[in-house]
């Protein structure tokens, strides 16, 4: 447990009960005030628990999500996180404006309406790199909403019917890339297959790829195995296709193999993947493979090794990707989710140092990011800890993620 958060309290005890006269305002009012301005300022729904947010007091979990912080700033009167004792945590940039909805109202969406998106898909982006998937999902699968509703709505100029068309299915890419993410399969599911008809309309095939290599990942997350080996290793095997986006894909079939238990073929699949992908980069690879790297290799070499049991072989992969991604801004989500498999794997294959030195690692990004395919891997690991017995200070450190890592 960490130490008592005094800064929260006060400003709590600060505030004038609306039920009591001439007492503070209770954790159970501020928990249901918290809880309506979510509603009024969002449209989404929170019922924040009172026993959660004296967690929150006590310390037990450090910092909530940026919703929540964002409401007890408003609730409490407070100009910062750290006027509420959230010092440490990661300040996120600002929602992409939405603006008119040239479908409801207002003229015909044109150019500006357009670039109004990409900017949007650049900030979504970077936002869950940042703070993860679950702190922007929704608002991505909104936007994307909008500009589907701009097109069957017909309210647009002729001029940009295709760049809406490709803008609008990049969204939908982003939407579903994050719904796999947050373990939202069978809405993912239904957004990759609106983005990719987007994408097949605007004759965008680069994106159809992005899509379908998203899809075929989820496929594989959500127990459709056979279907993800059926995308990747049409595309995987297809000589027209970039080399990269053909080492992406063989990646993907090695990783629904892993999965089916077929480890023999798993490791094949996985050393095509990787020879393919040291044949380089070209000038014919899409833009959006920017992210596919030694790093995202390495990082699904060990997670394919941990699905076969092999958790051993796992470690130095997974401590490799951990390596490339500190320090990097645009892969902090990564180093999140790389640090949680290193420590799964370190558990189950006894590796007492290198469990402990994950644990510690990743342990303050808990409420700073929101990734439930993330945290749903520590609970994983944790599940390990009560096979045999472990030293005071790992089993210290288990026990404070345990308490910090969110609801469900």
């Amino acid at each position: 447990m960490g130490l008592p958060n005094e800064a929260l309290r006060a400003a709590r005890l600060r505030v004038a009960s609306s039920r009591a006269p001439g007492e503070p305002m209770s954790r159970s009012e501020l928990a249901s005030a918290v809880s309506a301005w979510l509603w009024r300022e969002t449209g989404k729904r929170h019922d924040l628990d009172p026993h959660l947010l004296a967690k929150w007091e006590r310390g037990a979990v450090r910092c909530p999500t940026a919703p929540y912080r964002a409401a007890l700033r408003a609730v409490l009167g407070v100009a910062s996180d750290a006027d509420l004792g959230f010092a440490d945590s990661v300040p996120e940039p600002p929602l992409p404006p939405a603006g008119p909805d040239p479908a409801e109202h207002g003229p015909p969406a044109g150019a500006d309406y357009v670039e109004s998106l990409r900017g949007a898909v650049r900030q979504f982006v970077r936002m869950d790199s940042l703070l993860g998937s679950g702190e922007v999902v929704d608002a991505v699968v909104r936007r994307f909403r909008d500009a589907q509703r701009v097109l069957a709505s017909g309210r647009y100029r002729s001029g940009v019917e295709r760049d809406l068309e490709v803008v609008a299915a990049e969204l939908g890419e982003v939407a579903g890339w994050m719904l796999i993410d947050a373990q939202r399969h069978s809405e993912a599911r239904a957004v990759n297959a609106e983005a990719l008809m987007l994408a097949q309309i605007a004759g965008d095939t680069s994106m159809q790829w992005f899509i379908l290599s998203n899809q075929a990942l989820g496929s594989t997350y959500s127990g459709r195995q056979r279907e993800a080996l059926r995308i990747a290793e049409r595309f995987g095997e297809d000589a027209r296709i970039p080399v990269r986006v053909r080492a992406l894909f063989r990646l993907r079939s090695a990783r629904a193999l892993g999965h089916l238990g077929d480890g023999p073929g798993a490791l094949r699949a996985f050393d095509r993947a990787r020879s393919t992908f040291e044949d380089g980069v070209s000038d014919r690879d899409p833009a959006w493979a920017w992210w596919f790297d030694e790093r995202e290799l390495d990082g699904h070499a060990g997670s394919l090794h941990a699905s076969l049991g092999r958790h051993a072989e796992a470690l130095p992969l997974l401590s490799s990707a951990v390596d490339r991604a500190e320090g990097k801004e645009r892969q902090r989500w990564a180093l999140y989710i790389h640090r949680a498999c290193l420590l799964d794997s370190a558990l189950a294959a006894g590796a007492v140092v290198e469990a402990e030195r994950a644990a510690v690692a990743v342990a303050p990004m808990l409420g700073q990011m929101n990734s439930a395919r993330t945290e749903n891997r520590l609970r994983r690991a944790l599940s390990r800890t009560s096979r045999a017995p472990l030293p005071s200070t790992l089993a210290d450190v288990l026990d404070h993620l345990r308490h910090r890592l969110p609801q469900r």
